[in-house]
Protein backbone atom coordinates (compact mmCIF):
# COMPACT_ATOMS: atom_id res chain seq x y z
CA UNK A 1 0.00 0.00 0.00
CA UNK A 2 2.70 2.21 0.59
CA UNK A 3 4.26 1.73 -2.64
CA UNK A 4 0.81 2.95 -4.10
CA UNK A 5 0.67 5.79 -1.92
CA UNK A 6 4.36 6.63 -2.95
CA UNK A 7 4.04 6.05 -6.38
CA UNK A 8 0.92 8.62 -7.01
CA UNK A 9 2.56 11.45 -4.69
CA UNK A 10 5.73 10.86 -7.48
CA UNK A 11 3.23 11.08 -10.95
CA UNK A 12 1.16 14.10 -9.12
CA UNK A 13 4.60 15.95 -8.35
CA UNK A 14 6.05 15.18 -11.88
CA UNK A 15 2.86 16.69 -13.81
CA UNK A 16 2.60 19.53 -11.42
CA UNK A 17 6.34 20.14 -13.01
CA UNK A 18 5.75 19.27 -16.40
CA UNK A 19 2.65 22.02 -16.20
CA UNK A 20 4.55 25.02 -14.98
CA UNK A 21 7.67 24.26 -17.52
CA UNK A 22 5.20 24.25 -20.18
CA UNK A 23 6.91 22.63 -22.72
CA UNK A 24 6.80 23.87 -26.14
CA UNK A 25 7.57 21.94 -29.27
CA UNK A 26 9.44 23.61 -32.53
CA UNK A 27 9.45 21.60 -35.29
CA UNK A 28 12.94 21.18 -37.24
CA UNK A 29 13.79 23.52 -40.05
CA UNK A 30 12.90 21.77 -43.56
CA UNK A 31 16.01 20.14 -45.23
CA UNK A 32 17.34 22.00 -48.87
CA UNK A 33 15.44 20.51 -51.78
CA UNK A 34 18.13 17.97 -53.99
CA UNK A 35 18.98 19.57 -56.93
CA UNK A 36 17.23 17.62 -60.04
CA UNK A 37 20.28 17.29 -62.01
CA UNK A 38 23.02 15.89 -59.82
CA UNK A 39 20.45 13.42 -59.26
CA UNK A 40 20.00 12.81 -62.44
CA UNK A 41 23.56 12.36 -62.75
CA UNK A 42 24.16 9.96 -60.08
CA UNK A 43 21.26 7.66 -61.36
CA UNK A 44 22.89 7.64 -65.20
CA UNK A 45 26.95 7.32 -63.52
CA UNK A 46 25.42 4.36 -60.86
CA UNK A 47 22.91 2.56 -63.57
CA UNK A 48 25.95 2.67 -65.96
CA UNK A 49 28.56 1.44 -63.91
CA UNK A 50 26.28 -1.40 -62.71
CA UNK A 51 25.74 -2.33 -67.05
CA UNK A 52 29.63 -2.68 -66.84
CA UNK A 53 30.00 -4.65 -63.96
CA UNK A 54 27.40 -7.38 -65.31
CA UNK A 55 29.10 -7.18 -68.77
CA UNK A 56 32.26 -7.58 -67.37
CA UNK A 57 31.00 -10.48 -65.21
CA UNK A 58 29.50 -11.77 -68.25
CA UNK A 59 33.19 -11.54 -70.32
CA UNK A 60 35.00 -13.06 -68.03
CA UNK A 61 32.53 -15.97 -67.53
CA UNK A 62 32.85 -16.68 -70.92
CA UNK A 63 36.58 -16.29 -71.22
CA UNK A 64 36.81 -18.78 -68.18
CA UNK A 65 34.29 -21.55 -70.18
CA UNK A 66 36.47 -21.55 -73.42
CA UNK A 67 39.25 -21.86 -71.59
CA UNK A 68 38.19 -24.57 -69.58
CA UNK A 69 36.23 -26.23 -71.94
CA UNK A 70 38.77 -26.11 -74.78
CA UNK A 71 36.85 -25.08 -77.50
CA UNK A 72 38.87 -25.62 -80.19
CA UNK A 73 39.28 -29.55 -78.98
CA UNK A 74 35.58 -29.85 -79.03
CA UNK A 75 35.29 -27.73 -82.43
CA UNK A 76 37.52 -30.66 -83.84
CA UNK A 77 35.97 -33.42 -82.43
CA UNK A 78 32.31 -32.43 -83.42
CA UNK A 79 31.25 -31.39 -87.37
CA UNK A 80 27.89 -30.65 -88.59
CA UNK A 81 28.14 -32.86 -91.98
CA UNK A 82 24.72 -31.56 -93.26
CA UNK A 83 21.37 -30.38 -92.21
CA UNK A 84 18.14 -30.99 -94.38
CA UNK A 85 14.58 -28.65 -93.13
CA UNK A 86 11.80 -32.14 -93.36
CA UNK A 87 8.86 -29.29 -93.09
CA UNK A 88 8.12 -25.78 -91.28
CA UNK A 89 9.09 -26.90 -87.99
CA UNK A 90 11.35 -30.08 -87.68
CA UNK A 91 14.88 -30.53 -89.47
CA UNK A 92 17.26 -33.59 -90.13
CA UNK A 93 20.67 -33.22 -88.72
CA UNK A 94 23.97 -35.10 -90.07
CA UNK A 95 26.79 -34.85 -87.00
CA UNK A 96 30.38 -36.33 -87.04
CA UNK A 97 31.54 -36.95 -83.61
CA UNK A 98 34.61 -38.55 -83.17
CA UNK A 99 34.47 -40.60 -86.64
CA UNK A 100 31.18 -42.07 -85.71
CA UNK A 101 28.18 -40.22 -88.02
CA UNK A 102 25.22 -39.43 -85.72
CA UNK A 103 21.82 -38.66 -87.50
CA UNK A 104 19.75 -35.72 -84.91
CA UNK A 105 16.31 -35.10 -85.70
CA UNK A 106 14.47 -31.71 -83.95
CA UNK A 107 11.20 -30.49 -84.09
CA UNK A 108 9.28 -27.57 -82.56
CA UNK A 109 9.32 -29.23 -79.20
CA UNK A 110 13.24 -30.11 -79.39
CA UNK A 111 15.40 -32.70 -79.56
CA UNK A 112 13.31 -36.14 -81.02
CA UNK A 113 15.81 -38.57 -81.94
CA UNK A 114 19.40 -39.31 -82.05
CA UNK A 115 20.67 -42.18 -84.28
CA UNK A 116 24.15 -43.43 -84.42
CA UNK A 117 24.84 -44.74 -88.28
CA UNK A 118 26.90 -47.50 -89.03
CA UNK A 119 29.43 -47.28 -91.33
CA UNK A 120 28.76 -47.37 -95.62
CA UNK A 121 28.72 -50.64 -96.95
CA UNK A 122 31.34 -49.77 -99.51
CA UNK A 123 33.68 -49.06 -96.43
CA UNK A 124 32.72 -52.45 -95.19
CA UNK A 125 33.43 -54.02 -98.18
CA UNK A 126 36.88 -52.14 -98.74
CA UNK A 127 38.20 -53.43 -95.51
CA UNK A 128 37.28 -57.21 -96.87
CA UNK A 129 39.15 -56.49 -100.29
CA UNK A 130 36.36 -56.74 -101.94
CA UNK A 131 34.43 -54.50 -104.73
CA UNK A 132 30.57 -54.15 -104.46
CA UNK A 133 30.16 -55.79 -107.95
CA UNK A 134 32.48 -58.37 -107.16
CA UNK A 135 30.67 -59.03 -104.32
CA UNK A 136 27.33 -58.93 -106.53
CA UNK A 137 28.84 -61.01 -109.03
CA UNK A 138 29.80 -63.65 -105.95
CA UNK A 139 25.91 -64.25 -104.77
CA UNK A 140 24.68 -64.45 -108.28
Amino acid sequence: MRLLILLTVLLLSASTTLAQNELKYTAPAAPATPDPARLLTRLVLITGLALAVCVGILWLIRRIQRVSMGATALQDRIRIEGSLPLDRRSSLHLLRVDGNTIAVTIDATGLRSMTLLTESFDTVLAATGLSSTEQRNAHS
